[in-house]
């Protein structure tokens, strides 16, 4: 099998599981008034889809497309806050880059610990849920509404069901077998 079918496999992998974790962790947590369309549902298959994407990213191609997906997710986020006002760009950038950036960081821990063939998934709860108490926080900096534990702490645990449930998924696709790696073409001319 070639690397780039592989690779195109365990992407498509990464994604099935990744969005079954968060519409798990959705219902679970909202139970019916999750399948209200748009949100909360359609937020949460943007995280899946983005973790999806930038955990394969990082597994196999690097940080440069991972970065792409934290602007994706934050275009993502623009288009779900309409009308596009400044104050809608900062909101989505809020949102967009904490939260990018936890699951890019879990990612890269995900693969540092790449030798623990489970358990790895906690750390990325831890991550990603770190990344959501900075998300809210910056929320209620921004309305200067009283920041109260029960909200941080929601926000908190929400991000590390996420992260804890994608990251799950995550290992279990990568126990099928070994993922192809991001090797650098030394043998490609330069241009």
């Amino acid at each position: 099998m070639s690397k780039t079918t592989r690779e195109t496999l365990f992407t498509l992998g990464y994604i099935v599981v990744g969005l079954i974790a968060v519409l798990a962790v959705g219902y679970l947590t909202f139970h019916k008034r999750f399948l209200h369309f748009p949100r909360p549902m359609l937020a949460y298959i943007i995280v899946g889809l983005t973790g999806a994407l930038i955990y394969a990213a990082v597994q196999m191609r690097g940080a440069g497309l991972a970065i792409l997906m934290i602007a994706l997710l934050f275009l993502s986020q623009v288009a779900l806050t309409p009308p596009i006002r400044t104050s809608s760009l900062v909101s989505a950038a809020m949102y967009a880059l904490p939260v990018g950036l936890a699951l890019l960081a879990a990612a890269y821990a995900q693969k540092s610990l790449d030798r623990y063939k489970i358990g790895r998934f906690l750390i990325m709860g831890l991550i990603v849920g770190a990344g959501y108490m900075l998300m809210i926080l910056l929320f209620l900096f921004k309305s200067h509404v009283e920041i109260r534990f029960g909200t941080v702490l929601n926000q908190t645990f929400l991000g590390v069901k996420l992260g804890a449930a994608m990251g799950l998924g995550f290992e279990l696709i990568d126990l099928i077998g070994p993922r192809p790696h991001h090797e650098p073409d030394y043998d490609r001319p330069a241009a």
